[in-house]
């Protein structure tokens, strides 16, 4: 066993490296994808590849790389995520966050590939042998961290940089083709110079029969060959080092499959090959009756339903499911336009006996490419396991499941519907050779364990047969789960690298795919508490308006109002996380208002610290405003509009204080208790308050770092605006 595994590994290895080294050919480029942080599936890039039929191998490579686009310094590798996968888009939650909603399980659909990689240049590769045709999904985004803990950094105080990726398709292709009749014995020579061959099957609908593929090697246990079976899918695999194998897999209902095999060590090798089929269509069950859906669209994204509609019917209507005989539905999943959104299952049961009432399940096995068999306890038999059911449904309350981002294709759902008999409360006691034990009344005691969902049954022969039940069917696709994102958020249609899909907006801290993870959203205590520190800290402003009007600088006290006004009420509208919002106008007015009269304070400040005549004082506080109004709508919070009117009035203080000193042939200008303890102590404050507002913020303390600015800026008004008798 264990030189077998060895053999295997080897092969493996072999395989990658002959794949890697010349025969891979580039047929396709998605070149300046742009990547952003990960807070939500929104925030996924999309790349697009289409992998043509009868392909060997394919690899993709992936580079990512920072580019500056302004700000002072360097641009540092960040961590990037990637999942692929074929027929849609990956479905993931990076950041670990809950779903309320039943999903299907993910282990039950296709395979997706993931890669971790740094946007530093270097190359990254996924390899994949004998892949699906058609299409691949990649997403890709910076890799999650906490949010609590991500610094909020102000615009131009570092480097601004974009994410780039750049990804391209590589291809092999075999040496020799062909188009086969199942029932005749083929043979394929790989040799040295040819080692590659893919086989091509035409499998018709062979109901619940499992194939196996038959094959003879000429060189035995000299080479090494492996073998992939596909469909949409990759259906089996192994590796052929003896003179015969067979190779069992579940075969897609009207499909091609096909055979890839490759010579991995040994000079030369005729391969011969068969796809035997007994054509039997029922194995373990009496029948397979197919509930016929058809299918109506509505001119929206990913809005269409699958209805049972018998003759002229214009409404659904229900269909027979008993235990003897499976009942099978099925529906198309289309490419691109139907993988965005999310496919509903929803099964009632109607009109049941009472006297089955209490004890009735439906269960339900949904599968892509085939139909799934049920056992008699309950399992159903996949491709490569034996698994529980997908849903239960009992005759209390419909049950519902959700596929995300479905993938295309024919999926099928099989019902089978059980009727465990009630077991009755406490055991009899029986003697049996002289001792006392406990009989459980039950007469079929895995009747309730396989059939709740925790336990994998293949076999309960002891369960009663139910009679036909009739049973309500829903199969319907929509943006997000049923076009809603729970109370918390609102469906959105997003676009990436031109493919359209939905996802939630999520709000009140509220996250995951239908905003039902609430592990960021903050108590109404919590919420209250940066509310009024946020707004409360702004009447610091108290002080410098009361010192502004007794000094007489009554132009700077209106500005500090204005501060003090549009600050706390801009934050009583951002801050109270829709619990104690209190928005007087639109937030974007409020903010707007927030940053000019914040700039403008700071140069009214500067402009009386300077100390010029009332006329060409009241020149520059109106010229000021008219450009700091125009730079807080141009961008707000970009870097030089805060630099503006700091360096220009510093510079004008620096005139100013400079002719002063020229003219009175003395550097003691202002007066010394404004020049030693005031002006000193105000810049020391404001400093304090820059760098915390500058560098220390993240989103965990925002609210008290934000508050501690309000209160420096505000003392350091105090200190920083003069006497009027120390500017003489």
């Amino acid at each position: 066993m264990r030189e077998s595994a060895l053999a295997v590994l080897l092969a493996w290895t072999l395989a990658a490296q002959q794949g890697l080294c010349g025969k891979l050919e580039k047929i396709a480029q998605q070149p300046s994808n742009v990547l952003v942080d990960y807070y939500a599936y929104r925030h996924i890039s999309i790349i697009h590849f289409n992998v043509p039929e009868r392909t060997v191998a394919v690899a993709f490579k992936f580079t990512a790389k920072e580019e500056k686009t302004g700000g002072i310094g360097r641009c540092t590798p960040l961590n990037i995520s990637l999942y692929l996968k074929s027929a849609s888009l990956p479905f993931v939650c990076p950041d670990g966050s809950k779903v309320a909603a039943k999903l299907i399980e993910k282990k039950k659909r296709r395979r997706q590939y993931s890669l971790e990689m740094q946007s530093d240049g270097e190359q990254y590769i996924i390899k994949i042998e004998a892949p699906s045709a058609g299409d691949w999904y990649a997403i890709a985004f910076r890799s999650w961290t906490d949010p609590e803990d991500g610094k909020i950094k102000q615009q131009g105080l570092s480097a601004s940089c974009e994410t780039i990726m750049d990804a391209e398709m590589f291809v092999e292709m075999p040496a020799t083709t062909s188009l086969v009749d199942s029932e005749i014995e083929y043979k394929v020579q790989l040799d040295e110079t040819s080692d590659t061959a893919i086989v091509q099957y035409l499998v018709p609908d062979v109901g619940l029969e499992e194939l196996s593929l038959f094959l003879k090697s000429s060189c035995g246990e000299d080479c090494n060959i492996v073998v992939y079976v596909t469909a949409e899918d990759n259906l089996a695999d192994g590796l052929l080092n003896s003179t015969a194998m067979s190779l069992p897999f579940k075969p897609y209902v009207d499909n091609f499959h096909f055979v890839t095999l490759r010579l991995l060590s040994g000079n030369a090798s005729n391969v011969t090959m068969q796809l035997p089929m007994s054509h039997q269509t029922d194995i373990g069950i009496d029948q397979v009756t197919p509930v016929v859906l058809s299918r109506k669209s509505f001119p929206e994204f990913f809005l269409f339903d699958y209805e049972h509609l018998l003759g002229n019917d214009t409404k659904p209507q229900p269909f027979n499911v008993t235990a003897e005989a499976l009942s099978v539905l099925s529906f198309e999943i289309g490419r691109v336009y139907d993988v965005g959104g999310t496919v509903t299952l929803g099964f009632k049961l109607i009109d049941v006996e009472e006297k089955y009432k209490k004890n009735i399940v439906l269960v339900a096995c949904v599968s892509l490419g085939y139909y799934t068999n049920i056992t008699s306890g309950g399992g159903c038999v996949r491709a490569r396991s034996l698994t529980t059911a997908d849903m239960y449904v009992n005759a209390t309350e419909p049950a519902y499941m959700h596929v995300p981002f479905p993938e295309a294709g024919t999926w099928y759902v099989s019902l089978r519907v059980f009727c465990p008999e009630e077991e009755k409360e406490g055991a009899e006691e029986k003697t049996l050779n002289g001792a006392n034990i406990n009989i459980s009344t039950s007469s079929c005691s895995c009747s309730r364990t396989c059939l709740q969902g925790d336990v994998v049954c293949e076999t309960c022969d002891c369960l009663p047969r139910c009679p036909a039940v009739r049973v309500e069917s829903i199969v319907s696709s929509s943006p997000c789960i049923e076009g809603r994102c729970g109370h918390r958020g609102k469906c959105m249609h997003y676009m990436s690298g031109g493919f359209v899909f939905s996802a939630c907006y999520c709000t009140g801290g509220y996250r995951g795919f239908d905003c039902a993870d609430n592990t960021y959203v903050l108590s109404t205590s919590g919420i209250l508490l940066q509310l009024l520190a946020l707004t409360f800290s702004n009447f610091a402003f108290l002080g410098s308006i009361y010192v502004a009007v007794k000094r007489e600088y009554f132009t700077e006290a209106v500005a500090y109002v204005a501060v003090m006004f549009f600050s706390t009420f801009y934050h009583a509208c951002e801050a109270g996380e829709e619990v104690y919002s209190m928005c007087i106008m639109r937030l974007s007015v409020l903010q707007f208002c927030d940053f000019f009269n914040a700039l403008l304070a700071i140069w009214v400040t500067l402009v009386a610290m300077a100390s010029f005549g009332p006329r060409l004082t009241a020149f520059c506080q109106v010229a000021g405003a008219i450009v700091l109004a125009m730079g807080a709508e141009m961008d707000r919070t970009a870097l030089w509009v805060f630099l503006l009117p700091a360096v220009t009035g510093s510079a004008l203080i620096g005139l100013s204080w400079g002719l002063r000193c020229k003219r009175k042939r003395t550097i003691r200008y202002p007066s010394r208790p404004y020049r030693t303890i005031y002006f000193p102590a105000g810049v020391l404050l404001v400093t304090l308050g820059l760098v915390c507002y500058a560098f220390l913020q993240t989103r965990r303390n925002y609210y008290l770092i934000h508050s501690l600015w309000h209160i420096c800026v505000a003392i350091g008004v105090i200190l920083l605006l003069p006497k009027r008798k120390y500017m003489k």
